[in-house]
């Protein structure tokens, strides 16, 4: 027997030693895309900065060259000045803006000539420089001049400031290739904050196709250049792709070298492990304070010819893009073109794109795990600002980008419980089978990185009346337990809203787990008797704890109160039922809580 149970033990370890994966570990972004705010009432291909003294700065074509600026975050915005108006049947395109560590500001711009096309009218890249915060504008400065023609012109400038204060501005060139639809990425340098350039410098091409729309980053190591292009020459695609170049700083693209089709400077951005092959072109990229960057492109994957706007976030190196996200909810007739990023204030990324005509903004919130503060919040269904969530209005994690039903959730905790409470506007919403509105809520109580749910890993399936109901996980799939949680709801014409609490002890738990790895999923589930739509946390899956997002519990000021659950001793030389067992009351680890249900504090 001993032999039997010892093969059994060493076969249950490796079950859960075969389940164990690498844990996701990459920053996400949740967009909270259900307000968002109209920068510029028409245009296109805008750019947006903060400037040094706080303001935002947005610029986009519009009869000529437009700029904008808001002095509360993006919230609202002035009205647009008019900075390099149009003239002799040549409109001025594709802005792009930067901030020189002086503070001159820095608007380029791409004139392309209209038809009938003229020898005298040429396409090519100009710059207006502001020395006052954008109070006013220098005339029009030179950079380059491609050919006449729009077969043979140039495109998208976008600018890059080294840490010597040499200002660099890339675009993509036709004009060395007048007999072919070839296209290079070039790059020109100033070395007076603009008022000069060099001449044009060949970085990035791919023989017999077409590198396009430059956006430079330097990275967080401040040792290596990085630029997003679109790159429609990889094998078996048959469109454009996100695509990174690369150089170090010390050597600057010296040299006659560029960036070649099989150089390994050149790189497939996205990780396709995790993301679809989102085919497309317009790519923009940014660094995240903590040196991870953010990428965007736009696309029409999975929407026939609907345009939208993905997002991912890459590593330190701007490779291994994942966890792809839309900033903006488009229902499915709002198209979404040339689109751009900003990263703001503490870390904030404000996507920025041309929405039904209009230029809006929204923003997301990049995080790598939830942050849940020591709180007792009151499990009503109602909301006060005192109950001590994470966020002011509990609105710590925003979803509804993919579905249009809004939501937000947010945390706290207390020496008894895990408390959620989860805000879904989705007025008038089915409680009743089959197919009703609802949350799927699940933790992996002791932290297992697997790829299934294993008997630590609990799903709370919640109805918007409140009724919940409880399965965990078995090694392979989920099995309904009859666990009972206390939850409550208000719902109205407008939003449903949950509240519950979940205790420690009925997960497994028998101390708050400070300083342990607890992860969370989140599926926003929106029904209407027929079908489901689910929403859910990028690169999440709901039977992979690996890929839950981790709790960082917030140590309160004084942790004395919370290092056991429960608060009561029973009386010596009482016995208790547990678990069908009558155990002494003495028994080491043993306590009543709230004097009803005993737990193991082993």
């Amino acid at each position: 027997m001993k032999k039997v149970l010892f093969l059994l033990f060493i076969s249950l370890c490796t079950s859960i030693s075969a389940a164990t994966v690498s844990r996701y570990t990459g920053t996400r972004i949740f967009w909270d895309s259900r307000s968002p705010v109209t920068i510029f009432n028409g245009g296109g291909y805008s750019r947006l900065i903060e400037l040094s003294d706080g303001r935002l700065l947005a610029c986009c074509e519009s009869g000529g060259i437009k700029v904008s600026f808001s002095s509360n975050k993006g919230q609202t915005w002035t009205s647009p000045t008019l900075i390099a108006p149009n003239s002799n049947n040549t409109p001025n395109c594709v802005p792009d803006l930067i901030q020189l560590s002086d503070g001159t500001i820095i608007v380029g711009y791409n004139p392309r000539p209209s038809q009938p096309y003229t020898e005298d009218r040429r396409f090519g890249i100009r710059v207006r420089r502001s020395t006052d915060g954008g109070r006013t504008w220098s005339g029009e400065i030179f950079v380059y001049d491609a050919d006449y023609t729009f077969e043979n012109g140039c495109w998208e400038p976008s600018f890059l400031e080294l840490p010597s204060g040499e200002l660099q501005l890339y675009f993509a060139d036709e004009s060395p290739y007048t007999s072919s639809g070839e296209q290079q990425i070039s790059l020109c340098r100033s070395h007076d904050g603009g008022l000069t350039w060099t001449l044009p410098q060949r970085i990035s091409y791919r023989s017999g196709f077409r590198d396009g729309m430059p956006v430079p980053v330097l990275l967080s190591d401040n040792k290596n250049i990085v630029v997003a292009i679109e790159d429609n020459g990889w094998s078996g695609i048959g469109d454009f792709l996100p695509t990174t170049v690369r150089t170090t700083l010390s050597n600057n693209w010296r040299g006659s070298t560029f960036v070649s089709g099989t150089s390994s400077q050149r790189n497939r951005s996205i990780n396709y492990d995790y993301c679809p092959i989102a085919k497309g072109g317009a790519p923009y990229l940014r660094v995240l304070p903590n040196g991870e960057t953010v990428l965007s492109h736009q696309s029409t994957y999975g929407d026939g010819d609907n345009m939208k706007m993905y997002t991912y976030v890459g590593n330190k190196q701007a490779k291994d893009f994942k966890a792809m996200s839309r900033p903006f909810w488009q229902g499915t007739t709002k198209g979404c073109w040339w689109n751009s990023l900003a990263v703001i204030d503490t870390g904030i990324v404000v996507a920025v794109g041309g929405l039904d005509g209009k230029i809006c903004m929204v923003k997301g919130y990049p995080m790598k795990q939830f942050q849940v503060p020591f709180a007792s919040p009151k499990v009503d269904g109602r909301f006060s600002s005192s109950e001590g969530y994470y966020h002011t209005t509990a609105k710590q994690v925003p979803m509804g980008s993919e579905t249009g039903t809004f939501s937000y959730a947010d945390f706290a905790y207390d020496a008894d419980n895990l408390y959620l409470s989860c805000l879904v506007y989705r007025g008038n919403a089915r409680s009743s089978e089959p197919y009703p509105d609802g949350i799927s809520f699940y933790i992996e109580s002791k932290g297992a990185s697997t790829n299934v749910p294993m008997n630590t890993s609990y799903r709370f399936n919640l109805l918007p009346d409140g009724a919940c109901s409880v399965s965990r996980g078995n090694g392979s799939g989920w099995e309904e337990t009859g666990m009972e949680v206390q939850t409550a709801s208000q719902a109205n014409s407008s939003y449903y809203r949950l509240e519950m609490a979940i205790p420690w002890a009925r997960i497994g738990l028998t101390t708050v787990p400070l300083g342990q790895k607890l992860s969370v999923n989140l599926e926003v589930i929106t029904g209407d008797g027929t079908s489901q739509v689910v929403e859910r946390i990028p690169d999440t899956s709901p039977t992979k704890p690996a890929t839950w997002v981790l709790l960082n519990l917030i140590e309160p000021e004084d942790p004395s109160g919370i290092g056991k659950i429960g608060k009561t001793r029973p009386s010596e030389g009482k016995t208790y039922n547990l678990l069908g067992m009558q155990v002494p009351a003495n028994s080491r680890g043993i306590f009543v809580e709230d004097g009803r249900k005993i737990i193991s504090l082993r």
